[in-house]
């Protein structure tokens, strides 16, 4: 069992199974109205400033930091709309064609001008990125569903590239060193590895599936 279990894990690791499960979960049918209800809850639960996000308090920390915003993994662009009611450049990046077909009939560009959606993978988008002042850098529950391979892509790019002040708010599984097929829980010691420049802070409370894991840490890049 064991034998075929870590073949199964190592299947949807290496294939690009996760991507095609999301995407195709934004094209299930009566999908708009769904995600209209699940951003009115997430507004009406204030998620922004749930244990997991608590981005209100990280904002409230670095005042200064307005000018840029980076929704990475931005599906139905929920926290992106938020955000850009407190920044003057919201880059939401998502690589599903049918979640950012929503995002766009649910915050059209004539009432959220300020959002730059940027269809593709953040490993290839952040690179094209033009950011040269202090910005924040966020995730949902983003990573933990990515291979090694791609998340640290997208951590040495933060840890080369972003500007020195930079902050992030990434909600994402931290905990023991396992696996799961659609999420991976990655050690405190494996996130400081890969952004050596940044400062971070291990906040998220105690979630419970299989095992028990945390959600929600927080950075500044301090070299």
């Amino acid at each position: 069992m064991k034998r075929i279990l870590k073949k199964i894990s190592s299947y949807f690791q290496t294939s690009k199974e996760s991507f095609r499960r999301h995407n195709s979960e934004y094209e299930e049918p009566g999908k708009l109205d769904k995600e209209r209800q699940i951003a009115e809850r997430y507004r009406r639960e204030d998620i922004f400033n749930s244990e997991e996000f608590k981005l209100g308090k990280l904002l409230s920390a670095y005042p200064n930091i307005r000018t840029v915003a980076v929704d990475i993994g931005s599906g139905t662009g929920w926290l992106s709309a938020e955000l850009s009611k407190k920044f003057h450049r919201v880059v939401a990046i998502e690589p599903s064609d049918a979640a950012n077909n929503i995002s766009k009939s649910l915050y059209p560009v004539t009432k959220f001008p300020n959002i730059e959606s940027r269809q593709g993978f953040a490993e290839q988008v952040l690179p094209r990125l033009s950011i040269n002042s202090p910005a924040l850098f966020v995730t949902g529950v983003v990573l933990s569903h990515l291979r090694d391979q791609e998340v640290k892509k997208i951590c040495g790019w933060l840890n080369d590239k972003a500007p020195r002040g930079s902050i992030l708010g990434f909600v994402e599984c931290w905990g023991s060193d396992w696996h799961q097929l659609r999420w991976h829980i990655r050690t405190e010691i494996w996130w400081q590895k890969q952004l050596t420049n940044w400062r971070l802070s291990f906040h998220g409370p105690e979630m419970r599936r299989e095992q028990v894991y945390h959600l929600g840490f927080h950075g500044e890049k301090i070299k």
